[in-house]
C-alpha cells in the first residue's frame, strides 16, 4: 500500500485488524472484513477525516462504506483487478474527488507499481501525490 496509495500507513494483516492511511491531514481507517490472499480484499470505513475544508461540508463521508477489491486469474496466465467502493454513490458530497482519486491510484499508481514496481503514492513530506 505504501508504494501505490500512500507512504504513511499502518496496515493490519488480520481479518478483523484495522489499517490506518494517511493523507496529509486527510486519513481513513479500514477495518479487515475480508482478506482472501489471490482473491478478495475488503475493508469498511470505521472512521475519516477527509480534509477539504473549501469543497466538503462533511469530513466522514466514507464511514460505513466498503471498499472491495477482487482478483481473478485469465486464462493467460495474467490477472483482473474488480474494484468496488460500495456506498460512494454520486449523492454524497465527497464523490467526484474520491472518483477522480481512485481513477489515479488504481489506473496509473497501481498499473505503474504492478508493471515496474514503483507506483506513484501519495508522500507525506511532498504533501501531494508522488512526481
Amino acid at each position: 500500500m505504501a508504494g501505490r496509495w500512500t507512504t504513511t500507513c499502518d496496515v493490519s494483516q488480520q481479518v478483523g485488524g484495522c489499517s490506518t492511511f494517511r493523507f496529509g491531514p486527510s486519513y481513513n481507517v479500514l477495518k479487515n472484513v475480508s482478506l482472501v490472499p489471490g482473491q478478495e480484499v475488503c475493508w469498511e470505513c470505521v472512521q475519516q477525516y477527509h480534509h477539504v475544508p473549501d469543497q466538503l461540508t462533511r469530513a466522514d463521508e466514507w464511514v460505513g462504506t466498503q471498499v472491495v477489491f477482487q482478483l481473478s486469474e485469465r486464462p493467460d496466465g495474467g490477472t483482473d483487478l474488480a474494484f468496488e467502493h460500495r456506498g460512494l454513490r454520486p449523492a454524497i458530497e465527497c464523490y467526484t474527488i474520491c472518483e477522480n482519486r481512485w481513477n489515479y491510484y488504481l489506473g496509473v499508481s497501481l498499473k505503474q507499481y504492478v508493471e515496474t514496481g514503483v507506483g506513484k503514492p501519495f508522500v507525506a513530506a511532498l504533501g501531494r501525490l508522488r512526481p
